[in-house]
């Protein structure tokens, strides 16, 4: 996004949520500037300059303050719409809220709340609609729209959507990063709760085919893995202007995968997979398989366990080969890890610490906690369970040099190397490869 001085700011000073809008063109790949800059203890309107002469009451409350009480619309918003309107040719937009969130789901005996945000499904709601309904209000369409901690619920209200299919036809870029529902006494229900399950279900109709004619970049990013379970089925759209391409805990598990990408050869230049993994064996519960990626008759079953099972035979250096053949536009890719110890992220794509890690390879256990994803375990001592279990890919050398020769295509030159201060889990990077078992210190 544009620097901050370019643009207007209502935000939060002790959080980073609220709204921004640009008034200047935003690069997709040119990004070096957070989102947000706070200002004092209140909200506050910047413009390029002047700042605009007034400053908006703090009517937030901030999500450290008495986290049971529900959050309050910010005065000045109706004093900001008219001046907005008048005054200024917005290019971008970003909406920011919390990255805390509870659904409005009440069964408790099936899928218990623990914590209560202050920003809740009605809240976020009526923000939604009231951005979209000031940018469909905008003699100039924007370009650039971005959701930071978008709540992994999608609006109901009619109107809502309407405005939203207004605004996403004849974006040049959007980016969504999702949060959702978690339980931190069993984490293992938190893939459980039917929001999420709707959510990415709808995802692709409800965000990406209004968008898909003139969309340039996409960024998706969310706080649980998404693809294969729960359901994220980005085949469904193709986008004939793609440039940018940004995917952030998403999981690959079919070809169909893969060939969607191609499909983009003749525009696509750049590629991010930020905490990305090949799912290379999975299962599932009967009971959860229509939450699953795949049909039940496309899976088996293994001697002694009733869940049903898949696997996939495509690796990484696979897919370095064919972005190699079959992208002639390609000019940057980048795979590993950008910074998740805080939040989501958002506008981290150049942040992304280029490396082959060791959880680029998962498998999918439905029913296992804390987490169905196991990352890297040890093949070794999975292939002592009596459970059907694959053991994980060795093939790091078969990776680096497919990547290696992936990168010298492009011209494209990375640090190979990174101290274990920088491996947030597992060991230190050593020749594009993160150790991740025994190694020396």
């Amino acid at each position: 996004m544009p620097p901050f001085d370019s643009s207007i700011c209502f935000a939060n000073s002790t959080r980073d949520y609220g709204v921004r809008l640009d008034v200047t063109p935003s690069q997709f790949s040119k990004r070096t500037t957070r989102p947000l800059v706070f200002l004092c203890g209140s909200f506050i309107i910047k413009v390029a300059a002047p700042i605009l002469p007034f400053r908006i009451t703090a009517g937030y409350r901030s999500a450290l303050q008495d986290r049971d009480e529900e959050q309050e619309w910010p005065q000045g918003w109706d004093n900001l719409v008219p001046k907005v309107k008048e005054s200024l040719r917005l290019n971008a937009a970003v909406l920011c809220f919390d990255k805390g969130f509870t659904s409005d789901c009440m069964d408790d005996e099936n899928y218990p709340h623990y914590v209560d945000f202050p920003q809740r499904p009605q809240f976020r709601f009526r923000a939604m609609h009231m951005l979209f309904s000031l940018l469909e209000s905008l003699r100039h369409p924007i370009q650039d729209l971005g959701i930071r901690n978008l709540q992994a619920d999608n609006p109901k209200d009619p109107e809502t959507l309407a405005k939203m299919g207004k605004v996403l036809s004849g974006l040049r870029s959007l980016r969504l990063s999702i949060t959702s529902e978690t339980n931190d006494a069993a984490p293992e229900h938190d893939l459980e709760y039917p929001e999420i399950r709707k959510f990415f279900k709808e995802l692709p109709d409800t965000w990406l085919s209004p968008a898909a004619p003139s969309l340039q970049h996409l960024s998706l990013c969310s706080r649980e893995y998404s693809g294969f379970y729960p359901h994220l089925d980005l085949t469904k759209v193709f986008f004939p202007r793609l440039k940018t391409l940004s995917l952030a805990n998403f999981c690959f598990f079919h070809d169909s995968q893969i060939d969607w990408i191609l499909k983009h050869g003749d525009t696509l230049e750049e590629i991010y997979f930020d905490d990305c993994a090949i799912l290379y064996d999975f299962c599932m519960m009967e009971e959860n398989v229509g939450a699953c990626a795949l049909p039940k008759d496309t899976l088996v079953r293994r001697e002694g366990d009733d869940s049903l099972y898949g696997s996939f035979e495509t690796r990484w250096h696979h897919i370095f080969d064919l972005f190699a053949e079959k992208l002639p536009r390609l000019r940057h890719f980048r795979i590993g890890r950008s910074n998740w110890d805080f939040d989501i992220p958002f506008e981290q794509e150049k942040d992304i610490k280029v490396g082959l890690y060791y959880n680029r390879y998962m498998c999918c256990y439905d029913g296992y906690g804390p987490s169905p994803y196991m990352e890297g375990e040890n093949p070794e001592y999975i292939a002592d369970l009596e459970n059907g279990w694959k053991p994980l890919p060795e093939c790091d050398d078969e990776d680096r040099t497919a990547l290696r020769k992936l990168l010298a295509k492009l011209g494209q030159s990375v640090q190979e190397n990174y101290p274990k201060r920088y491996s947030d889990r597992g060991g230190p990077i050593v020749d594009l490869v993160q150790r991740r078992y025994g190694y020396a210190e």
